[in-house]
């Protein structure tokens, strides 16, 4: 991976998304929601050890980031901003699982939504890499003064979502 070439793309995205210091990582998903046309919800989830600490779910009208309920306030915006650099990157999960393992594993779900909630959990890869870095940069550049504030108004339709994550 060329990091000055990742590190000046973190830069661009920056400036286009408009981070200043103190970043309030809500506006922030706001602003990032507004660009994208699509409502962008942030949703603690009830982890687990084998579960990631956040994950980004595209789905067809709305973009959801779910983080670790239990992490302080800095961690909480890491994971959020290091799913944000995956979308702002454009990243998809590895399509290494079967349509029909896909639809038995979450038969409501599109077979690529799940794919990408499974197919990317290690640090080993670029998209991995260039997130973690998008976050990090991001954090510097806001002296790494921050605030999130979760969603306040339920979401009934993530419910089994949450149940599968959480269980």
């Amino acid at each position: 991976m060329d990091l000055a070439r990742v590190r000046k793309r973190c830069e661009e995205e920056i400036r286009r998304l408009r981070i200043s210091t103190p970043l309030d990582v809500t506006a922030l998903c706001e602003r990032l929601a507004e660009q994208r046309g699509r409502p962008l919800h942030l949703l603690a989830l009830t982890s687990r050890t084998s579960n990631p600490s956040g994950l980004w779910v595209a789905a067809k009208k709305a973009d959801y980031i779910f983080y670790d309920e239990s992490v302080g306030e800095a961690h909480r915006a890491h994971i959020v901003l290091h799913e944000i650099g995956h979308m702002v990157f454009e990243h998809a999960g590895v399509a290494e699982l079967d349509d029909l393992t896909a639809r038995l594993l979450a038969p409501n779900l599109d077979p690529k939504v799940v794919r990408q909630l499974l197919c990317r959990d290690s640090y080993d890869n670029e998209h991995e890499q260039e997130a973690e870095l998008f976050a990090t940069v991001v954090l510097m550049r806001a002296g790494f003064e921050v605030t999130v504030t979760p969603d306040a108004g339920a979401h009934p339709e993530l419910a089994r979502l949450r149940e599968v994550l959480s269980a």
